[in-house]
């Protein structure tokens, strides 16, 4: 809350009305000059406007307020007799205007004299970042009145408690971030929203620099950001919190970094009550030959899982990467990845499509075999694998090509690497063909830390989706056991239905938690017929509109797990026909029931052959005859046992006088 004494001596009529007078106010809740309101669900935002008027002889206050320099809104109120006091509470929107106050006292004599002006206000969203080098910029930024900050970022050196006044954002006061500025220039120029962006973080600084909480005390990192958002009077409205850090730890004690950020994450989730995001940015390769960076990066990748408002974005391979820091345009195109984000969180832009780092769900080997390995990242993405890239030295010249299939490790560090032979792109998925059959057990993306002889950093190929948003690293993630293909078999069950069942045709696979069953329609596309649990076997497509006698409809099966998924079966056909008659009304005089059987089966007999001795013999498909009885029919049944039987497909065959039918009969105990 902001209290100002503030005493006019005006001697000059200002406008119509306006004349000599002399007013003692004390201002208690006052805008102050650039000042950004953050906006609510509604898009505006309240400006309390409050205090007390000295001068027993005023009678009221009015308050004009002006949107671009123009009128806008006007009110009146009477001071409180006793007290002298006043409140005003006008609303102003989130958009691209500056919104003026002008406070003015009236007396019981009828005149009038100004009390204060304040212009330049705003509402707006508000955001923080923290870190280290990379989170502040040392490029001319992009200044333009709806972009604000508050205070100064002087890093670590002793902090001024006076400086806490609100300006326009730049990369020239105070160690601001390039990137934090183009994210504010994409929300004004795409959405139409003033924005205020709060830096604290300081270069060469490890997390536990920003984890020294004390409140907002003034000695730590921590404490001076929050002092200058608890100043601004935006701390308990901040959209979001942009950390990029960790740098220090990946140069050496990296386990510090996953000790640590719970904590840290837990402050800011206090202390910024209205957080929603966390943009997590994981590191690039850095030089330091530290094994435990690339653990340091795969904990920031898993940040998205382990806090659910936390969104990793990768680093590695964007341009113009010096082996710590960056180039302006690295810093220009994070901003530009950032915005998309923050545009999808938070102002329901509809570019929602492959915006976000690609980042691993799972990796199995896509055959018992293992000689192939399966990388699947989030639905919807879309993956690339890159091409070799050509890298040429400045010093010299000297150009140098790098693989990706090179930099893929099993079972890193003392695995093996230059496994992989081909890829195929597969929706969000890629798999990897193997020169060779592997044990891996674990699959690591990028090395730990790289340095060579020619530029000494990295610059080589990255994962990437449909629109060039590069994979998370990921280090050391497990490779689960294939799933099980299964041995697709269909058969038309008289005219009613297609019976399916399989089995597995490999035995060294996991076990599948559910089957997913595909028919293709009458364009060839497969689309999903059924979901299964892992222990069935069978499923009766029962005949419908859909599934009509005479077609021939393929089936395709493949399993499921919450680690794996199998390749799809080889493809199944059947059709319902009048399967080996030769007369359809012949046979209709014979069904079978139950089908599939398990131990008894019963053959309904109609009329015309109710009282013939009858020959009913089970073949295989090899025609060898495997059961044979005669018997007349008892009430139009006629009963035969297949508990002798294995499980399997047969044809069952009834002779009468006047001619014969044949039926297919699955036996499934």
């Amino acid at each position: 809350m902001k209290r100002f004494l503030i005493i006019f001596f005006v001697g000059i009529s200002l406008w119509p009305g306006l004349i000599r007078a002399q007013v003692s106010v004390v201002l208690e809740q006052w805008p102050a000059r650039l000042q950004l309101y953050p906006r609510d669900q509604n898009s505006q935002c309240a400006v309390p406007i409050t205090g007390r008027v000295t001068d027993r002889s005023a009678v009221g206050v009015s308050l004009l307020v002006t949107r671009n320099q123009q009128p806008y809104q006007y009110a009146y109120v009477r001071v409180d007799s006793v007290t002298g006091r006043f409140s005003f509470l006008p609303f102003i929107k989130a958009e691209r205007s500056e919104y003026g106050f002008q406070l003015t006292g009236h007396r019981a004599a009828g005149d009038s004299v100004r009390i204060a002006v304040r212009d330049s206000i705003v509402c707006g969203d508000v955001f923080l970042i923290m870190g280290q080098s990379n989170a502040i910029g040392r490029f001319e930024g992009y200044r333009n009145e709806f972009c604000r900050t508050f205070g100064v970022n002087n890093g670590n050196r002793v902090y001024n408690p006076a400086d806490t006044a609100w300006c326009l954002s730049n990369t020239t006061e105070g160690d601001n971030a390039l990137w934090g500025v183009e994210l504010q220039r994409l929300i004004l120029e795409q959405q139409g929203v003033p924005t205020a962006i709060i830096n604290g973080a300081a270069g060469s600084t490890a997390i536990y620099d920003h984890t020294n909480r004390g409140g907002s005390d003034l000695s730590n990192l921590y404490g001076r950001l929050l002092y200058r958002a608890r100043k601004a009077g935006v701390s308990n409205q901040v959209k979001a919190m942009i950390w990029r850090q960790g740098e220090a730890e990946a140069a050496g004690n990296a386990d510090q970094y996953a000790q640590l950020f719970p904590q840290l994450y837990g402050y800011w989730k206090q202390d910024y009550p209205g957080i929603k995001r966390v943009y997590h940015s994981q590191l690039n390769l850095l030089r330091d030959e530290v094994i435990k960076a690339g653990a340091v990066r795969d904990y920031q990748r898993r940040s998205g899982s382990t806090f659910p408002d936390n969104v990793p974005i990768a680093t590695v391979g964007l341009p113009a990467y010096q082996g710590l820091h960056y180039g302006e345009a690295a810093y220009r195109q994070f901003g530009t990845e950032l915005y998309r984000l923050v545009a999808r969180d938070f102002y329901g832009a509809t570019d929602t499509s492959n915006i976000q780092s690609p980042n691993v769900q799972r990796i199995y080997y896509g055959t018992p075999e293992q000689d192939e390995i399966v990388i699947e990242f989030e639905p919807g993405q879309e993956m690339r694998w890159p091409a070799d890239t050509t890298v040429t030295n400045p010093a010299n010249a000297h150009r140098y090509s790098l693989s990706l299939r090179d930099l893929i490790y099993t079972d890193y560090p003392y695995g093996e690497t230059g496994l992989v032979r081909t890829v195929t792109e597969e929706g969000n998925r890629l798999r990897l063909k193997l020169s060779k059959a592997t044990t891996g057990q674990n699959l690591t993306y990028l090395p730990s830390y790289y340095r060579d002889s020619e530029l000494g950093y990295f610059a080589g190929p990255t994962i990437k989706n449909r629109r060039g948003v590069r994979a998370l690293t990921f280090y050391q993630v497990p490779i689960n056991p294939p799933l099980p293909v299964a041995d697709l078999r269909a058969m038309p069950v008289d005219t009613s239905a297609i019976q399916l069942f399989w089995s597995n045709i490999n035995s060294n696979t996991a076990p599948a938690d559910e089957w997913v069953l595909e028919r293709a329609d009458s364009t060839g596309a497969f689309i999903q017929l059924a979901r299964l649990t892992g222990s069935t076997s069978t499923y009766l497509d029962a005949r419908t509109e859909a599934l009509q006698i005479g077609r021939v409809y393929q089936y395709r099966i493949r399993s499921f797990g919450k680690q794996a998924v199998a390749d799809y079966s080889p493809v199944a056909t059947a059709s319902m026909r009048l399967v080996l008659s030769t007369e359809e009304e012949i046979a209709q005089l014979v069904r079978l029931y139950p089908n599939p059987a398990q131990d008894l089966v019963q053959l309904q007999i109609s009329a015309p052959w109710q009282r013939e001795t009858l020959t009913v013999t089970v073949y295989n498909d090899a025609g060898r005859t495997l059961l044979q009885t005669k018997g007349r029919p008892q009430n139009g049944l006629l009963s035969i046992s297949v508990n002798s039987l294995a499980t399997g497909l047969y044809t069952v065959r009834v002779q009468a006088k006047s001619g014969q039918a044949q039926r297919r009969l699955l036996i499934s105990h």
